[in-house]
């Protein structure tokens, strides 16, 4: 994907105004870069600007904007707007003053990784800390991959469950990764969090949903966690 169609792209998930309607599905867009070596702080600066471009042109929707602090991507910069209808990606506000102030301001330090589009899976998610504009310092990322036959089972053992103490949200991949992909986010304000909950995403699954849940941990084919810091400076929730 080139740079330029990339941020084409992502205009149409920043540009639309007005609220979401509750009937609607619940869509998030995320995106990743590799920030240069060195470039950091000038990389910083030209997000910063480029989040007033969108401000002056009243763009409405929340952008979030976390580093990834542990895991293989440690370094990485992902952003990303949560609790937005998918025809969001239809209505448009200067799609190509928007890749041109996009490309002249950060992409001289950075290189756009990856671009993926979910959905909020409403019936299991326990927290919707991102869609009611309220993000916690920390996310602990989950990425959870069920073969596609095994979908249906895995859906049905956690929709059955039980509803936990533990803060979550689920989201179901769209497009922009295999068939059957899932992202599961946890919330935390710090490391000290990690002393009063499950590390590993069995416990975490049955502390939310009951012992039942174990049926559902056993139709995962992978799962790799990583974590992200928010960023407040490299966010814009208006």
């Amino acid at each position: 994907m080139s740079h330029r169609h990339f941020w084409t792209v992502l205009a149409g998930a920043v540009s639309l105004a007005g609220a979401v309607h509750a009937q609607s599905p619940t869509a998030a867009f995320l995106f990743a870069y590799d920030v240069d070596r060195g470039k950091q702080e000038a990389f910083e600066a030209g997000y910063m600007a480029h989040l007033g471009w969108h401000a002056a042109h009243g763009d409405t929707l929340p952008w979030y904007g976390w580093y990834v602090t542990s895991g293989p991507r440690t370094g990485v910069f992902v952003d990303g707007t949560f609790g937005i209808p998918f025809p969001a990606m239809d209505h448009r506000v200067d799609p190509a003053g928007d890749g041109a102030d996009m490309e002249a301001k950060v992409l001289p330090f950075a290189k756009a990784r990856t671009y993926s589009t979910l959905e909020l899976w409403p019936e299991v998610s326990t927290a919707r800390t991102l869609e009611a504009r309220e993000p916690s310092a920390m996310l602990d990322a989950y990425t959870v991959q069920i073969a596609p036959a095994r979908v249906a089972a895995f859906e049905a053992v956690l929709t059955r469950g039980e509803r936990g103490r533990l803060s979550l949200a689920w989201y179901r991949l769209v497009s922009g990764g295999p068939a059957g992909g899932y992202l599961l986010l946890v919330p935390r304000q710090g490391w000290a969090d990690l002393a009063g909950r499950p590390r590993d995403l069995a416990g975490l699954l049955t502390a939310t949903y009951g012992p039942g849940a174990v049926k559902a941990v056993a139709l995962i084919d992978s799962a790799e966690v990583e974590t992200w810091s928010y960023r407040p400076k490299l966010s814009r929730l208006p």
